[in-house]
C-alpha cells in the first residue's frame, strides 16, 4: 500500500511576480531525463526494435567509431564520447534552438577520449544519440514517445519537453550575496534527450510507483543494476541511475534548476527534492528528509550567513586545482576578485594525468 508522507512548496516560481512553488509546480528536471531515455529504449528492447548490445552504427550509420561503441556503452557513460556540454563555447551558444543533428556534429569527429567500454567519463553527448536512436526506431519523435508509453500510461500531466514555460512552471535563479537573480536562458534543443524534460513531485512519484508498468522485471533489473563504477564516487551506475546498496538515485542539475530523485528500497521509501535555486542544497534535503521519514537523527538546514573575510585569507586559497567527477578530469581555477574568490572549471585534455 502507497501511502504518502508530505509534499508541499517553499518560495517561489516566479520570485519577480511572487508566484509560490507548489507540488504542482514544473521543474526543469535536467540529468533525471537520462532514466527517463534509458525506460524507453529498454521498452523498445522489449519491442523487439533494438539490443542494448547493438553498435551504434546498426541505427546510426556512419557514425564515426559506429561499429565499436554500442547502446550499452551510451547508457553507462562508457562510450568515451567527449561531453559537448564541457567544451569551449556551449554557454555562448546554448540560449539558441538547434537541431539534434547540429548538435551531434558538434562533437561527431571529436576524438574519443579512451577505448568505448574502457572506463566511465560522464558524457551529455551518449544521451543525445539515444535520443536519435528512440527517433529511429520507433517511428516518434523523442516527445511524442515519452507522452504515449510513459507519461499518459502513468498520467504524469504535468510533464514533458516544453520550452515555452506556460503557468505552472518555475523559472530558475541563482542565489548570490542573499540577493536571488534569473539565470541565463537555455534551449532546451541544447540538452535534449539528456536533460531537457520538465516535472513536478507529484508526477515524479507516479513514475517511481509506475516504473512496473512500464517495463518487465528482467528490464527493471538491468535500468538499475551497477553495470559501471567511477573512480572516487563509492556506486556503481546503472542506466541513468546512480546506485549505492539499497538506494537507487537519479539526480539533476541545469541553469537555474537541481533535482534529486531517490528510492530506498529497503523500507520502499521515495523521496524527491526540485529546486528552482541552481546553488540549493538540494542533497542534504533530500537526506535529511530521509531521516525525518525513518525516525532517524538530522540537523536542521542553517541560514546562509555573508561575512568579510581578510584578503590576505583568500589568497591563500587561490590558484589551479584539479578534480574528477564521474570519470571527468578538469580543472578550476581559483583567483581573487576584491573580496571574494571567482572560480572557473575547465575540463582536461583526455590525456592530462591528474
Amino acid at each position: 500500500m502507497c501511502r504518502r508522507l508530505f509534499a508541499k512548496g517553499y518560495g517561489h516560481a516566479d520570485h519577480e511576480h511572487a508566484v509560490p512553488n507548489t507540488p504542482r509546480t514544473a521543474f526543469r528536471i535536467g540529468s533525471q531525463t537520462k532514466a527517463f531515455t534509458a525506460i524507453v529504449i529498454l521498452q523498445l528492447q522489449e519491442q523487439g526494435r533494438l539490443r542494448v548490445t547493438d553498435p551504434i552504427g546498426h541505427h546510426l550509420p556512419g557514425y564515426p567509431h559506429g561499429d565499436a561503441i554500442t547502446l550499452h556503452h551510451l547508457l553507462t557513460n562508457t562510450s568515451g564520447i567527449p561531453d559537448y556540454v564541457t567544451t569551449d563555447g556551449f554557454t555562448r551558444i546554448m540560449g539558441t534552438p538547434r537541431t539534434r543533428a547540429a548538435l551531434i556534429a558538434d562533437f561527431k569527429d571529436r576524438p574519443l577520449l579512451f577505448e568505448p567500454g574502457a572506463r566511465m567519463s560522464y558524457s551529455n553527448s551518449g544521451w543525445a544519440l539515444l535520443g536519435e536512436v528512440i527517433e529511429r526506431s520507433s517511428g516518434l519523435t523523442y516527445g511524442e514517445y515519452l507522452r504515449r508509453h510513459v507519461f499518459a500510461p502513468l498520467a504524469m500531466e504535468h510533464s514533458g519537453l516544453t520550452d515555452d514555460p506556460a503557468e505552472g512552471h518555475a523559472a530558475g535563479y541563482m542565489a548570490s550575496d542573499g540577493r536571488l537573480t534569473r539565470t541565463p536562458y537555455l534551449h532546451n534543443s541544447n540538452q535534449d534527450a539528456a536533460g531537457a524534460l520538465h516535472s513536478t513531485v507529484e508526477d515524479l512519484h507516479r513514475w517511481n510507483r509506475g516504473l512496473p508498468h512500464l517495463l518487465r522485471p528482467e528490464s527493471l533489473a538491468e535500468l538499475v543494476k551497477p553495470h559501471a563504477a567511477a573512480d572516487g564516487i563509492g556506486y556503481g551506475y546503472g542506466y541513468g541511475y546512480a546506485v549505492h546498496g539499497d538506494r537507487v538515485e537519479s539526480s539533476g542539475g541545469t541553469i537555474g534548476f537541481v533535482s534529486v530523485s531517490a528510492h530506498h528500497r529497503r523500507d520502499d521509501l521515495f523521496v524527491t527534492v526540485l529546486s528552482n535555486i541552481e546553488n540549493t542544497a538540494f542533497a542534504e534535503i533530500e537526506g535529511a528528509l530521509t531521516a525525518i521519514a525513518r525516525g532517524e537523527p538530522y540537523e536542521f538546514p542553517s541560514r546562509r550567513v555573508f561575512v568579510t573575510v581578510d584578503p590576505v585569507v583568500l589568497d591563500r586559497h587561490t590558484g589551479r586545482y584539479t578534480m574528477r567527477h564521474m570519470g571527468r578530469a578538469s580543472t578550476m581555477e581559483v583567483t581573487r576578485d576584491g573580496d571574494r574568490l571567482m572560480v572557473e572549471v575547465r575540463l582536461l585534455p583526455a590525456d592530462r594525468p591528474l
